[in-house]
């Protein structure tokens, strides 16, 4: 909460941590699951060439996935995905609220105003926070996203002329069709993958083939793409909490009287909500290009000359087989999902800290 007579802010003092911890996991895994599909839709937009694009590229793609395997498709991964998220919602928000507590003084120090500061240690706690937390994301990561894009082993391969036009001249039809044939590729050129396999045989696997090292593929553009992104996005929060405050409060005629009356819990829900989709679209737009290049990175296979594919390498042969605009894929869904995360996951977090509130600090929240 934010300047006047809101409630009090919950800082890591005031946390039961044991209590924070353990509802947290369990609260955020519910969000998790339902937010899942989004990030399926997203992943395969993003790492399988010539898949459409787009709001109907994103339609198009979740039907494939349900005409080939049903509910269950748009849940690939997700055990994977869960197993690694415990302990990584665990570590990113214990360090995000150890971190406010630590950055929040020195900002204040060195800002010139309420609203800088807030802004300056929400975003270094956001950066630290994510940093800390991608040795645990990453290798999950590499494992779900391979297990998200690789299809089952009944379907077809395709032949060697064959190849689905995303172009904007095609028809619905061709497209369509074309569609299922950019997933069934997945599976031999993406996902390297045998169908139907878990989460802990395919790490097995990648151990196997590329050593430790292959669980971690991608760990720098991760980094690039996810601290930025959470630094972006918990910075962005604050300062669209600011902004909205003081548009309110000046339209209600607040601000002219002279003072600040109490914040209702209406009004604080609402600011945090408005605030947390203007963040999540933020950061997703932003960092979109970097989150496309990392996917495609994680899911790579070898090339055929044993050599590892790089970031680089894949950032230019994507720009010059699609342009630019190839950096945008699955922005649609990512900006969705980004949106939707976001509202739950602040609202979840609010009435997290709220809930864990130590008891001798409960008459000030």
């Amino acid at each position: 909460m934010t300047g006047g007579s809101s409630p009090t802010e919950v800082n890591w003092e005031k946390l039961n941590k044991t209590k924070f911890i353990i509802v947290g996991a369990g609260l955020f895994s519910g969000v998790t699951t339902c937010l899942f599909p989004l990030t399926v839709v997203k992943t395969r937009q993003m790492a399988i060439q010539g898949a459409p694009t787009g709001l109907w590229g994103a339609k198009e793609t979740a039907r494939a996935i349900l005409n080939t395997d049903g509910i269950s498709g748009l849940y690939r991964g997700f055990g994977t995905v869960v197993f690694g998220a415990i302990p990584s919602r665990i570590v990113y928000l214990t360090t995000l609220e150890a971190m406010k507590s630590v950055a929040t003084p020195f900002a204040n120090r060195i800002s010139a105003n309420e609203t800088q500061a807030a802004g300056a240690a929400n975003f270094i706690a956001g950066a630290v926070a994510s940093l800390v937390t991608q040795s645990i994301i990453v290798p999950v990561d590499v494992v779900s996203q391979r297990l998200m894009v690789n299809d089952r082993p009944s379907q077809p391969a395709p032949t060697p002329n064959t190849h689905a036009s995303s172009s904007n001249t095609s028809s619905n039809g061709s497209q369509k069709a074309g569609l299922t044939t950019h997933h069934t590729r997945a599976a031999s050129t993406a996902a390297s993958a045998p169908g139907g396999q878990n989460g802990f045989a395919l790490a097995r696997l990648i151990v196997q083939q590329d050593g430790v090292r292959g669980l971690y593929r991608g760990f720098g553009a991760s980094v690039a793409t996810f601290v930025p992104s959470s630094a972006i996005w918990w910075s962005a929060y604050g300062a669209y909490q600011k902004a909205i405050w003081h548009q309110y409060e000046g339209l209600t005629g607040r601000r002219a009287e002279g003072r600040m009356q109490a914040r209702s819990p209406s009004e604080v829900v609402a600011v945090q909500t408005s605030s947390a989709v203007l963040s999540g679209v933020t950061s997703a737009v932003l960092t979109n290009p970097l989150d496309v290049v990392k996917t495609r990175l994680q899911v790579a296979m070898r090339q055929q000359d044993g050599q590892q594919p790089t970031f680089r390498g894949i950032a230019q042969k994507l720009i010059a087989e699609e342009g630019p605009k190839g950096l945008l894929r699955g922005v649609a869904p990512r900006i969705t999902s980004t949106a939707l995360w976001s509202t739950c996951m602040v609202t979840t977090y609010e009435f997290l800290k709220r809930i864990c509130l130590k008891p001798e600090f409960r008459d000030d929240s």
